[in-house]
């Protein structure tokens, strides 16, 4: 299996999963992994995979397509 990294980095994970308000095991969750996979991608110890990179970057998308609540 190849394993094409991009531009995401581990610090970059982690600032996408704190924009969507998630800790670690709700990213997992939403992306079909393991909490210790997106623990080891955060803190570089594992390639963040493409399909990964763009599972997240959807949700950025979605979350930030919603319109917003109003008080």
């Amino acid at each position: 299996m190849v394993y094409m990294k991009d531009t995401m980095t581990g610090r970059g994970l982690r600032a996408a999963r704190k924009k969507l308000n998630m800790i670690q095991a709700q990213l997992a969750d939403a992306i079909g992994m393991r909490k210790n996979s997106v623990a080891r991608m955060e803190r570089d110890e594992s390639p963040i995979m493409k399909t990964t990179e763009l599972a997240v970057k959807y949700l950025l998308l979605v979350k930030e397509s919603k319109p917003k609540r109003r008080a």
